[in-house]
């Protein structure tokens, strides 16, 4: 029976890797769904309260730069409108001086009153040799005195423009923000502590602690030097919000116009989770751990499918390299165990069906033997008992007896188990005891030359092999005596030897039909001619195989019979080898 073909498409693709490999996929895709979804709600979040903050200090900037607008608006109407300013500014005589200087200190009072941001007011006119100051009640007299001499030192300098705006300047380790009115000598000045810029705008009281106002100068140097774990110079180099300090505060900045101060708003529990809900937070957080859970869910995939397919694997690769005795490993999955379960008993079944059927094949084999051992007993009786017949009839008492002794040992060699191989001198002494017969009964007693080797004797054939050709030799004799040669030689062609066991004689020889006819490969075992070469044919086949060679043909000596047999060839139960050295 002819088998298809399986065909394999040589894109082959290995189901584990498939397995791992999305499994990871699908894996890290929802993983990354998810911590990218958190990781969206947490800045969409902090951007919101970032703008919120944003506007905060949006109008904090506002309403600085309005309060400092409108000193601006009144001290610049003094100086541009006051009869006072100008007495001074003109160089007056000291009581006058000091008349405008009181009327001045008067109206700065009021501004006191009425700009709550504004801590103090200065009058120094060099001209008029008068100077003059109020400050609001949070001043100590020694700060009073060291922001006095300042004052005169940078006056009588003239170290200041009214174009500079808003400055801020340093005196005795404390910053404060100040603007100078006038020129020449003759200077009109608003002062401001930072501390109490920072409650305009914002009600620092009322954040319960979450917001803070701090003022940097535009190099990013915080003036105040109240956060040194924060690089302000980074803060100032962001255009949006920067978290940072410790703890982590998310901070804003915005430069407040006509001055060279930027305000910073520090918003503290501004860190990146602040802005998520507790449930964003705890999901996030879940997100996060779920990657470690990457590597155990491989290790279970690893565990519960890859080994189970590994010892599957293993054990058909077992099977397929001929140990039919290799079983599953039993897993604790039930699926893999059913697998398992299914592949043994079906290997116990297939291991059963090919004994039953080597047993059918070695049962037919010895029936095919034993009927054609059969076949070729029938022909030495007839033969035995025609020469039994001719002695008798020519009363030769002794000779008789003699062929009776003969026949015995000819018929105890051929009544043996056939079903075992001999000795091929077994078969050589068989042999020469039918032509000690045939010598006997024929009246052209056959010769038959021997030439077995020594070394060859112990190879073992099966039995009536050669004899059946030597018979066949008598019975187609030629017209004179026939001479008959058994040889037995070995064969070594360098890559593989052989046994040549050859039966030549000087009869006619075959006819062209008759050797058409043995050299067919077709050939049934139920054959009516050329019986006894047919079933050395079939014999030789079934204990050989197809390794042994038979060759029939005629040489002008008459027609030669060989049998050329491989050593390295396999027969039933042992080697050729290990036949030839038993």
């Amino acid at each position: 029976m002819k088998l298809n073909k399986i065909r394999i498409s040589p894109h082959k693709h290995s189901l584990k890797k498939q397995l791992m490999f999305f499994l990871t996929a699908v894996l890290a895709l929802l993983i990354g769904l998810l911590v990218f979804s958190n990781i969206y709600a947490a800045v969409d979040s902090n951007n919101k309260i970032a703008a919120s903050n944003r506007r905060t200090i949006d109008y904090s900037v506002r309403q600085i730069e309005s309060c400092l607008s409108n000193v601006d608006e009144s001290m610049i109407g003094l100086v541009a409108s006051s009869e006072e300013y100008k007495v001074l500014y003109g160089g007056a005589e000291p009581l006058r001086a000091h008349l405008a200087s009181q009327q001045l200190i008067q109206q700065f009072r009021e501004y006191l009153r009425i700009y709550d941001f504004c801590d103090a007011f200065f009058i120094y006119s060099v001209p008029s040799n008068s100077y003059r100051d109020i400050f609001s009640d949070k001043f100590t007299y020694s700060q009073k005195i060291k922001i006095e001499d300042w004052m005169k030192n940078v006056v009588s300098q003239d170290a200041i423009s009214y174009s500079d705006g808003w400055v801020t300047r340093e005196i005795s380790d404390q910053n404060y923000l100040m603007r100078f009115y006038g020129g020449r000598g003759c200077y009109l000045i608003a002062l401001s502590t930072f501390s109490t810029l920072e409650n305009v705008g914002i009600n620092i009281d009322e954040q319960d602690g979450q917001a803070e106002i701090t003022f940097c100068s535009r190099d990013g140097i915080e003036i105040n030097e109240q956060h040194p774990d924060i690089d302000f110079t980074k803060v100032l180099g962001q255009e949006d919000y920067v978290v940072a300090g410790s703890p982590r505060r998310m901070i804003l900045h915005k430069d407040i116009q006509k001055t060279d101060v930027t305000l910073c708003l520090l918003v503290a529990g501004s860190e990146f989770f602040n802005g998520l809900s507790n449930m964003q937070v705890f999901l996030m957080c879940l997100s996060f751990l779920s990657v470690l859970f990457i590597p155990f869910a491989l290790l279970w995939v690893r565990r519960s499918v890859i080994q189970p397919l590994n010892a599957l694997e293993k054990t058909i690769a077992d099977i397929r390299a001929g140990n039919l005795d290799a079983e599953a490993a039993p897993s604790q999955i039930i699926e893999f165990q059913d697998v398992s379960v299914t592949f043994n008993d079906m290997m116990k079944q297939i291991k059963k069906l090919k004994i039953e059927a080597y047993e059918r094949e070695i049962e037919t084999q010895k029936a095919q033997l034993q009927y054609l051992q059969l076949q070729i007993r029938p022909h030495f009786y007839l033969n035995c008992l025609k020469g039994l017949y001719a002695v008798a009839q020519k009363q030769d008492v002794e000779k008789l007896q003699k062929i009776i002794l003969s026949i015995s040992s000819h018929l105890r060699y051929i009544f043996r188990d056939q079903l075992e191989l001999v000795p091929l001198h077994q078969e050589v002494e068989h042999i020469r005891n039918y032509i000690d017969i045939q010598q006997l009964v024929s009246a052209y007693p056959p010769e038959c030359r021997i030439d077995v080797p020594e070394s060859l004797e112990n190879f073992m054939i099966p039995p009536l092999s050669l004899s059946t050709f030597v018979e066949n030799s008598i019975k187609h004799r030629a017209e004179n005596q026939p001479v008959i040669h058994v040889k037995a030689s070995l064969l070594d062609s360098g890559e593989e030897r052989f046994i040549d066991l050859v039966v030549q004689d000087n009869g006619p020889g075959y006819s062209e039909q008759v050797l058409r006819e043995l050299s067919s490969e077709d050939q049934t075992v139920y054959a009516t001619d050329h019986v006894g070469i047919r079933n050395i044919r079939q014999r030789f086949r079934l204990i050989y195989g197809k390794k042994v060679m038979f060759a029939f043909y005629n040489t002008p000596c008459g027609p030669v019979s060989e049998i050329v047999i491989p050593l390295s060839g396999k027969k039933k139960g042992k080697s050729s080898d290990d036949n030839f050295n038993s």
